[in-house]
């Protein structure tokens, strides 16, 4: 994700980000929309894969490309997600894909939605037409407005007040930078999300070492370090407690 001005500590959080996700050659300049190359299912959450999205995504928040899509039509297929932003206290909603299958970069359109009453279930496979537009109140200052969606495959809505295991890494990232920095918000709120086991108390982020974690406990049987794991709790001074484990593969 790119900078935006905050604090300093949201300015390092975003720092972070860029790291994490931009490292490579600078993509050349696309107007075409990106067409989904793999959606991936079995059973699971759908996942698109897209790389064309990627150097789209790359070319607008790296290369400084906003000007050049600010009023064009957007159009996005990927997967449906809600961030709890407690730095702005509001609620943020995004379509997200990974840039490829090694996973470990992907790309994430904040969406200005118009009507929040009929919303797909996060983890819903979805496609989203809309525009382009250059805003301040985005949190990378650049989002889509208008957006229509159409459910292209529903999830099952989890019972979890926090779902992260329906984000990206880099949406997961920022809100667990969210639940540590600001912990009265999230106080006692039931959360789930995913990453690997650092130690016997301590999540990390799935791909990058010192990227993000957090602290776990519970009652529970402890996989291998470096397992990656879904985990579910409740928020608890920052920390997520009475968790429950479950290795996966799916991240």
């Amino acid at each position: 994700m790119k900078r935006y001005l905050l604090p300093v500590l949201v300015v390092l959080m975003l720092t972070v980000l860029l790291t994490a996700c931009g490292a490579g050659t600078e993509a050349p300049s696309q107007t075409a929309t990106p067409q989904a190359e793999d959606v991936q299912t079995d059973g699971e959450m759908p996942v698109v894969v897209n790389t064309g999205e990627y150097t789209l995504y790359r070319n607008i928040f790296y290369n400084d490309g906003k000007a050049d899509f600010a009023g064009k039509e957007a159009v996005k297929e990927g997967t449906f997600t809600v961030l709890h932003d407690a730095f702005h206290d509001t609620t943020r909603y995004y379509v997200w894909g990974y840039n490829d299958q090694t996973k470990c970069c992907d790309w994430q359109w904040e969406l200005k939605m118009d009507d929040t009453s009929d919303l797909p279930a996060s983890g819903s496979l979805v496609k989203v037409t809309g525009t382009y537009e250059e805003n301040g109140a985005a949190l990378d200052k650049f989002w889509i407005i208008h957006p229509q969606i159409t459910v292209e495959k529903p999830f099952a809505a989890r019972d979890f007040e926090i779902d992260m295991q329906a984000m990206s890494d880099t949406l997961e990232r920022v809100q667990i930078k969210n639940i540590i920095a600001n912990p009265d918000v999230f106080e006692g709120k039931t959360v789930c999300g995913y990453g690997r086991i650092r130690n016997e108390k301590t999540l990390e982020d799935p791909y990058y070492n010192d990227s993000w974690s957090i602290e776990f406990s519970g009652d529970f049987t402890l996989p291998a370090f470096g397992t990656m794991v879904e985990i579910s709790g409740t928020v608890q001074s920052g920390s997520i407690a009475n968790c429950t484990l479950a290795p996966t593969t799916q991240y």
